[in-house]
């Protein structure tokens, strides 16, 4: 393969304006060698990618990218994106977020490519969840759940819902959460493939109700519950909750860790659980600090 550097500067030749009878005689061409230019950018750019210097084949696609916009070749330019945002996701993940960003901008508003877009975006919210950024992490997540929505993609949705309202539960964003619980409850009762999953969501909302402090609502969602679902009273969740509900009437943080311990033998808890179980206890059950459950 040539080498990326030579090709690199053919294809900045190609694209230097044409001045006096070169300009005349070529001015029509100029969209031609534009495309000549992108093909040696993307060559250029699969031989860094051939030789691991993962950063530099990024830059070239997205030399390749920026031609291409000024063709008018959005979905070009998106595609050699995309391509950027791969090479970037290893080795700078700040480009790669950059990268997908205007990729999935080009995918909404110039191509009204909602799938590609939310798939995308799913993508984004688990690049930014990998650098620490649960912000944008949550907003990309929800964001890609509304394109799926949009494009009646319901499972697809209900998965980039469930993603953003556990990391919102995790942050601390509990009414958050709950709104998103909801969202994916609705969309699973009268669902066959998902209904099996509702007393997951019904547990995981309560536990964030309870987190903020309101048994009142969590009474209430109970009942609520019931209603939705038959099952929902025989399953351990539900009786986990009962319990959990008369310890904190009770303010028994004994009889609250009892009940939690007695649970977690038979259903193990996964770490967002056990994160809520433990700050029901130390702020609703004996409003004090405590290190394990």
């Amino acid at each position: 393969m040539s080498d990326p550097r030579q090709l690199i500067a053919e294809a900045e030749k190609l694209l230097k304006p044409q001045s006096g009878f070169f300009s005349f005689i070529s001015g029509s061409s100029q969209s031609i060698r534009k495309e000549d230019a992108t093909d040696l950018y993307i060559q250029a750019a699969n031989s860094y990618r051939l030789k691991k210097d993962f950063n530099q084949a990024g830059n070239q696609f997205l030399k390749a990218a920026e031609v291409q916009q000024s063709l008018n070749n959005h979905n070009d330019a998106a595609n050699h994106l995309v391509e950027a945002y791969k090479c970037f996701k290893s080795s700078s993940p700040s480009n790669a977020i950059d990268a997908l960003s205007q990729a999935i901008h080009i995918f909404l508003t110039q191509n009204g490519q909602f799938r590609r877009a939310a798939n995308f975006t799913m993508d984004l919210a688990e690049l930014y969840e990998s650098v620490g950024d649960t912000t944008n992490a949550i907003k990309s997540y929800e964001q890609a759940g509304d394109y799926f929505t949009t494009d009646n993609a319901e499972a697809l949705s209900n998965k980039a819902f469930l993603k953003c309202a556990d990391l919102s539960a995790s942050s601390g964003e509990y009414k958050k959460a709950i709104e998103l619980y909801d969202i994916v409850i609705k969309n699973s009762l009268n669902n066959s493939l998902t209904k099996w999953s509702l007393k997951d969501y019904f547990f995981k909302s309560l536990l964030c109700v309870l987190c903020t402090e309101d048994v009142v609502e969590a009474e209430k969602r109970m009942e609520k519950y019931t209603q939705d679902d038959p099952n929902w009273p025989e399953t351990r969740e539900c009786k986990l909750i009962e319990g959990l509900l008369e310890s904190i009437n009770n303010g028994d943080v004994e009889d609250y860790s009892d009940k939690v311990f007695e649970y977690d033998k038979f259903s193990k808890l996964d770490k967002l659980k056990t994160q809520l179980l433990l700050k029901i206890k130390t702020s609703v059950v004996e409003n004090d600090e405590v290190d394990i459950l």
